[in-house]
């Protein structure tokens, strides 16, 4: 049997009852997280709550101490935290497996040439399926090094909210969708020029293999390395300050600012799969 056709569950409501968790205690123990206001930490607290009621969170092969559902729901409620549970509405189970999945898979290059690779997974969505997530990699998440696995995840979530992942989530009032999509691609071609050229682009090279991808790789950037982000692609940091209706940019410490070599990107980082 296969890991795919294990997985269990994928229309479960939730338990519809808020958890009693130490969210105040994790959340001082995130990075990304300290630096919010006090109303915005007790926003995020309720939010965090509001998820584990609402979805279905499936262990398999692994167990989540109080602290650790916790750091989950408060890393996976911060992109919504000046907007709702409605963005969140494109899944309703959130499935935590010990380690990236491996299997073998088709690819085509430049030239049509199809052969055969192993690709690890780290996290998965589908259109309308669950969240798929690797604790080994979540573990490491919510420092200030530009990576974090369920927010990366999440982008694509909401970018399925208006169909087939391409880049382009559901616009909020006052946004213009002709401008998103002329910043992001501009972003986007630059950084593949770049790659061509065999120069050292300015973000993690996997945004390029996929627009949907370079979105999560940079709403990743957003929350976690701001300034980063801010200096390779400002027009592409304003659509994601319109987006979620926040800036990270304050809340980053100056003394993260220097460059570091951070930890690898999860090999699982391709376009996503969409059943």
């Amino acid at each position: 049997m296969s890991f795919f056709s294990r997985l269990r569950g994928w229309f479960g409501q939730g338990s519809g009852a808020a958890e009693e968790l130490p969210w105040r205690e994790v959340l001082d123990q995130l990075p990304i997280l300290q630096s919010l206001a006090a109303e915005e930490q007790a926003r995020l607290c309720e939010l965090a709550a509001h998820l584990l009621a609402r979805k279905t969170l499936t262990l398999l092969g692994v167990e989540l101490a109080p602290e650790e559902r916790a750091a989950l729901a408060l890393q996976a409620a911060l992109p919504i935290l000046h907007l709702d549970l409605q963005w969140y509405r494109g899944f309703r189970e959130i499935i935590v497996i010990p380690e990236p999945v491996t299997r073998r898979e088709s690819v085509q290059d430049e030239f049509g040439l199809v052969s055969e690779v192993e690709e690890e997974h780290a996290g998965e969505s589908w259109q309308q399926g669950p969240l798929v997530l690797a604790w080994s990699e979540l573990c490491q998440d919510g420092g200030w090094d530009g990576y974090n696995l369920v927010i990366h995840e999440l982008a694509h979530k909401m970018d399925m909210l208006g169909g087939d992942a391409d880049g382009v989530p559901p616009m909020r009032p006052g946004m213009d969708m002709g401008s998103w999509r002329a910043d992001f691609q501009a972003a986007f071609d630059s950084l593949c020029r770049q790659l061509e050229r065999d120069e050292e682009p300015p973000i993690d090279p996997y945004a390029a293999t996929h627009p949907a991808e370079f979105l999560a790789v940079a709403c990743e950037l957003f929350f976690t390395r701001p300034r980063q982000l801010a200096a390779a692609y400002p027009a592409v940091h304003r659509q994601l300050a319109a987006l979620f209706g926040q800036d990270p940019l304050p809340r980053q410490p100056q003394e993260e600012d220097e460059d570091q070599a951070g930890r690898p990107h999860p090999a699982e980082r391709h376009p996503p799969e969409i059943l």
